[in-house]
């Protein structure tokens, strides 16, 4: 923390360390460019707001409904994006950062004017090191020197921020949820591009991993709404650039980040870090179904029961994979998350088919096993439209999966093939796992739990044991 203490100096005795600002904000809105700020300085215009300069820099803070809102640009790249955050985070400690802009599509169905809640981000030029440093001299690095945590290849908004955002709907703006890359190469780094393509992101633009990266260092609370400006090409070029809907889009992210902030104030009450309460419908809806289907708890994390296993036996051609021992040609079970429930990374020996069934959607976050991490939404897919009724995971991959909406449930049913074993299932260790990939550390910490849970994992394979529903 600074202090009002006099720096001696030869060069310039009268140096003073800079003083840390007193003036606490409620909430930081941050874009790039000014033009990407124009909706909240026209929202804001009728309310009352005072100057502030800090190093040199004019920021200003509106009063919006009793609350203190700092809004301000960074600047492009992610040097600038981090800078100014720091900057903020330091002098004037907003419980919220909400950051507002646009970026270029990457997906081919995204339009001009979309709008992507950013769930996760990455930079594009350092995908590569976590893997190119693995196992040399400079392997040190994987681990943040000051935090002492493990870096991540991706880093999250604020759950309790995206909580409120999966409730958001604005009739004439077509909402996406998802992962973002940053870089500050314009449109895109085209070297690049096909590997950045491989890890499924939305869209481009070159600030929010920085925005987030900060977040995860200094622990604020933070989320990024992104506007489609521009649509890149497959190579990622864009020929079209000169057309980019920069005010447009702009202001259909601000639409949506200003419900998040409504929605926030609403009643004057803040989000807590309270762990969120499952809505009396979704409680009892959950204990019909826990009765109708004997559900048991499941040692990665939430209900199951038995409800189909094969009379027939299969022997793999790989006698390497079951031992060369016989397997059921099928099983299946009901599966149930509520709530907080997570389903913790695990590995099978078979292939498994989740089949969606009743409630509100989940993520299921695969890592293959070259260490390239996907997610795909299981849900209903019209409520949803990134949503599919059925997800595949593949033999050997590490997975796990939570609600999107955590105030709810989902019943999904499991299919393995060939069957399952309690021998074939393998409940990730924490660690053994960041240390295969530190570059998905923070996701890896998020959905595994303490060893503790060996001895569910040990009762359970009783319960699997029984007869079927």
């Amino acid at each position: 923390m600074f202090t009002n203490t006099t720096v001696s100096s030869r060069l310039n005795p009268s140096i003073e360390t800079p003083k840390q600002h007193t003036k606490k904000v409620d909430f930081a809105i941050l874009s790039a460019m000014p033009e990407e700020l124009d909706f909240f300085k026209n929202t804001f215009s009728q309310t009352t707001f005072e100057s502030i300069n800090v190093n040199g820099f004019e920021l200003r803070i509106y009063e919006y409904r009793n609350k203190k809102i700092l809004v301000t640009f960074t600047g492009l790249g992610t040097t600038f994006a981090s800078s100014i955050m720091t900057l903020i985070h330091h002098y004037f400690s907003p419980d919220y950062i909400l950051i507002s802009g646009t970026a270029g599509s990457i997906k081919p169905e995204l339009k001009l004017r979309d709008v992507v809640i950013v769930e996760n981000a990455f930079e594009a030029e350092t995908q590569e090191i976590f893997k190119l440093i693995k196992n040399t001299p400079f392997e040190t690095c994987l681990i943040h020197p000051l935090k002492k945590q493990p870096l991540s290849q991706t880093y999250s908004a604020d759950e309790d921020l995206l909580q409120i955002a999966n409730s958001i709907d604005i009739p004439d703006v077509r909402i996406h949820k998802g992962t973002v890359v940053s870089s500050n190469a314009f449109p895109a780094p085209k070297e690049l591009f096909e590997k950045i393509k491989a890890e499924n992101p939305y869209c481009i633009d070159m600030e929010t991993s920085a925005f987030y990266q900060i977040a995860w260092l200094l622990k604020a609370r933070v989320i990024a709404v992104r506007g489609i400006s521009n649509i890149l090409n497959h190579d990622g070029s864009d020929d079209q650039i000169h057309e980019s809907d920069v005010k447009g889009s702009a202001e259909a992210a601000a639409k949506v980040l200003l419900k998040i902030l409504d929605s926030l104030l609403l009643d004057n009450k803040y989000l807590t870090s309270q762990k969120p309460k499952i809505r009396p419908e979704a409680e009892n809806q959950v204990a019909k179904l826990i009765k109708k289907f004997n559900l048991q708890p499941h040692p990665e994390g939430g209900y199951y029961a038995r409800s189909f296993q094969s009379k027939n036996l299969v022997k793999s051609v790989d006698k390497n994979i079951y031992d060369d021992e016989h397997r059921n040609a099928g099983t299946s079970i009901y599966y149930l998350l509520k709530n907080t429930d997570f389903s913790a990374w695990h590995s099978l020996k078979s292939d498994e088919l989740w089949h969606f069934y009743t409630g509100s959607s989940i993520k299921i976050y695969v890592i293959d096993k070259k260490g390239n991490l996907s997610s795909h939404v299981l849900g209903n897919p019209f409520d949803n439209p990134d949503a599919s009724y059925q997800v595949a995971i593949t033999m050997g991959d590490w997975f796990a999966a939570e609600l999107i909406d955590k105030t709810s449930y989902c019943l999904v049913g499991c299919t393995v093939n060939p069957g399952f074993e309690f021998k074939d299932f393998k409940l990730a260790d924490r660690n053994a796992l960041t240390e295969q990939f530190p570059q998905h550390a923070s996701l890896i910490m998020k959905l595994t739990r303490d060893s503790s849970h060996e001895q569910n994992f040990k009762n359970s394979h009783d319960i699997y044991n029984a007869k079927l529903i």
